[in-house]
């Protein structure tokens, strides 16, 4: 029977060829773009990570992986942090917000959706990877949410916005050149990095002197301001939106990780164990679906 860890894998690859194949069929070159920003941010992240941090690494298990034991990544990682990344995109653009809050709500849907994924990961077949030195339990406190660190999960709200906000504002110039938006997006990933490896400094500095309860805060107000505004823009809008299977690549990317982590947490026990983080997941999986189908047309 199939681990975890390669049903995963073998998803993924699934969904991301999905995503790729709607996206050059649409000839929406934008998103490419973007894919390949937030691909190259998520493979260098991710190794330079395992590599200086030393504080976790990634199991063995995974069928294609990239870098040296015990410094490798999973090659389907870094594609799939690109195909989140547009993907988030598409739902948090049909609210038509300022530059910036379009990249905040990406980085929302996109850390709410690991909120169920690292938990069940760091469990499921051993551990898609490892953190060295920390206790598996389900505590939720100032310094780990049910085992996984706050400024994980922090992080996503820098990564994400941050390839997104720089792709508009790049986007913005209506560059033809298709050699000069690849070399761009390659810039803009590069830059990402840059951005989130600082932000990232600062938070672990921080941590340090607050006892981790720097990255707990800023999270927590971060998501909860987010969510307050996605639940307003929803109620101030619901009278332009519909119900409607309009894409259905986005509806199946979605689908498709949220199914697998309600699998992976019930098999774990977790949502029997803990019934308001069962009933959490189900309101971001309920929800985030139903995202994917609305659409918001104003001007009807």
């Amino acid at each position: 029977m199939m681990n975890w860890i390669n049903a995963f894998e073998i998803i993924c690859y699934i969904i991301v060829a999905i995503f790729l194949f709607d996206v050059i069929k649409k000839k929406n070159w934008n998103e490419l773009y973007m894919f390949i920003s937030a691909a190259i941010a998520g493979f260098s992240l991710e190794l330079l990570a395992v590599r200086l941090t030393e504080i976790y690494h990634y199991s063995n298990l995974y069928y294609i992986m990239i870098g040296i034991e015990p410094y490798q990544f999973p090659f389907f990682g870094g594609l799939m942090w690109g195909a989140v990344a547009v993907c988030a995109y598409r739902l948090a653009k049909k609210f038509k917000l300022s530059p910036l809050m379009t990249a905040l709500l990406s980085g929302f849907f996109v850390v709410s959706m690991d909120l169920l994924l690292d938990v069940a990961a760091i469990r499921l077949s051993g551990g898609f990877w490892v953190w060295e030195g920390r206790e598996i339990n389900l505590s939720v406190n100032h310094h780990t949410f049910m085992s996984v660190i706050w400024v994980n999960f922090l992080g996503y709200i820098f990564e994400t916005p941050s390839i997104i906000y720089y792709s508009e504002a790049y986007w913005r110039r209506k560059e033809k050149s298709i050699i000069k938006n690849i070399i761009a997006a390659i810039i803009i990933g590069l830059i990402s990095v840059a951005t989130v490896g600082v932000l990232s400094f600062i938070s672990l500095k921080l941590n340090d002197i607050t006892d981790e309860w720097f990255s707990f805060i800023a999270f927590l107000v971060l998501w909860l301001y987010i969510f307050i505004r996605l639940i307003r823009e929803i109620i101030i809008k619901r009278k332009f939106l519909k119900i409607k299977l309009g894409d259905p690549a986005l509806t199946i990317f979605w689908l498709a990780i949220y199914t697998y982590c309600i699998a992976g947490l019930a098999h774990l026990g977790i949502l029997s164990e803990k019934p308001i983080y069962a009933v959490f997941a189900l309101a971001l999986f309920i929800g985030t679906i139903l995202l994917t189908l609305i659409k918001i047309d104003i001007n009807e």
